[in-house]
């Protein structure tokens, strides 16, 4: 189990079709998207990250199960009241509901608007939590 492939593929899936890219931990710039015509949006991007692995152990002490967090943050150049950003959040509902089509998805914390800083991309931020068993083969 990779939760960072599971999340880059499913991230690729829903939005570059719209030209929105996505990367974890970083914002990356691309003038275009491989095996696509669709152009790069650059008024929009997706980081995400792994919060946290938790690991739980029973018995023996062996991990049997594992818990990981990730939160996935939208960000968009426009005002929150320009028309644009209804797309923007149409978006991260279809991102929401393509993760939790996997059973191991849960959310851990809802959309909600990411704190504006000095800088022309304003955010919405939703976490999920992972949760599947581990093979200690």
């Amino acid at each position: 189990m990779d939760v960072n492939e599971i999340v880059q593929e499913i991230l690729d899936r829903v939005l570059l079709p719209f030209g929105v890219v996505s990367h974890d931990t970083r914002h990356v710039k691309i003038d275009n998207i491989d095996g696509s015509d669709v152009p790069v949006n650059h008024d929009e991007y997706v980081v995400y990250r792994v919060l946290s692995n938790r690991p739980r152990g029973y018995g023996d002490g062996a991990q049997t199960l594992s818990r990981v967090y990730v939160d996935v943050n939208y960000y968009y150049t426009y005002e929150k009241t320009d028309a644009r950003v209804k797309a923007v959040k149409s978006r991260l509902q279809a991102v929401k509901r393509e993760i939790l089509r996997d059973a191991h998805f849960r959310i851990a914390n809802d959309i909600t608007d990411t704190p504006d800083v000095d800088n022309p991309y304003r955010g919405l931020n939703v976490e999920f939590a992972y949760i599947g068993s581990v093979d200690n083969g």
